[in-house]
């Protein structure tokens, strides 16, 4: 039976996605894990199924405990595991050291750099990691960050922006549903778009239920971003189930373009092109074939 909370069809580890098989471009759920904790993460992993892992090598880990991390890291990877690493900012020694790391580590899909705030960190990053063939996502966590997160955003090696609202909400002195905040989130959604990048990944909740949750989720989405940080796991599943189209989303998309029509007006072709990338994250989430077993559930 697929299980249903507000008529959105809710994720399954059997009915969605692991870390790696969504696109970066698309993926909704970044756990952000310290990499001094990967001893249960394949069990962490195969529980809520993200669609991105982050091992942590920056604020999740003391300062005198990264040597571990890069090691324990390491030994995770070398036995299979694939994840994306948070690598320190590129004002700081551990910078060089992280990405020397990276470029050598097996099993490393991406990095995400940590407090980036101008297009010639991202630059460097890049330079620095050399031949390495993963991604790289811009966290911005900063007022400065997001001055400079147009040039961030059309600089040619960024996968992704991101936003680091924690750090941003301290340097700014701001609360999360301030104007500041929620500007600072619209500025990278604008950003993203402007230079062709997918929409940004928001900061995490640290809602203590689920219903916080969903309630981030959906302002997030209503502000334009297109996924979300989260540092714990029970989060996942309701990420997951928000930032996908919902079955009601689908059928919609569905009956329109098979009932298209030549009497339009000014907004059929923008409603059609809805419907098409409704349809395109639907498959893009696996999420078709849930959609038909709640349908024949309903009938």
């Amino acid at each position: 039976m697929v299980p249903v909370h507000d008529g959105k069809v809710i994720t399954t580890l059997n009915s969605r996605n692991t870390s790696e098989s969504v696109s970066p471009r698309d993926a909704r759920s970044w756990l952000l894990v310290p990499g001094t904790r990967t001893h249960d993460l394949d069990d962490t992993i195969g529980r809520c199924g993200p669609d991105a892992v982050i091992l942590d090598l920056e604020d999740g880990v003391l300062p005198e405990d990264r040597p571990r991390a890069r090691d324990e890291v390491h030994d995770w990877a070398s036995r299979g595991g694939k994840a994306w690493i948070r690598v320190n900012a590129a004002t700081t020694a551990d910078w060089s050291i992280d990405l020397d790391f990276a470029a050598r580590c097996p099993g490393i899909l991406g990095v995400v750099l940590a407090k980036a705030e101008s297009a010639a960190q991202i630059e460097a990053t890049a330079a620095a990691l050399g031949d390495f063939d993963g991604g790289l996502v811009a966290l911005v966590e900063s007022a400065t960050g997001i001055l400079e997160a147009v040039s961030i955003a059309r600089s040619n090696s960024v996968t992704r922006l991101a936003f680091g609202s924690g750090d941003f909400r301290h340097d700014t002195a701001a609360t999360d549903d301030s104007a500041t905040v929620m500007g600072a989130r619209a500025h990278l959604v604008l950003a993203s778009r402007s230079a062709g990048l997918p929409a940004p990944i928001d900061g995490p909740s640290l809602a203590p239920h689920a219903g916080g949750v969903r309630d981030y989720c959906r302002r997030s989405i209503a502000t334009g971003l297109g996924g979300m940080l989260c540092v714990k796991p029970d989060h996942v599943r309701t990420i997951n189930t928000e930032f996908a189209p919902s079955p009601e989303e689908v059928r919609s998309a569905r009956d329109l373009l098979a009932h298209r029509t030549d009497s339009i007006d000014g907004s059929y072709l923008p409603r059609l092109r809805a419907a098409e990338a409704i349809l395109d994250r639907a498959r893009k989430y696996r999420i078709d074939a849930a959609d038909e077993a709640l349908m024949s559930m309903s009938r």
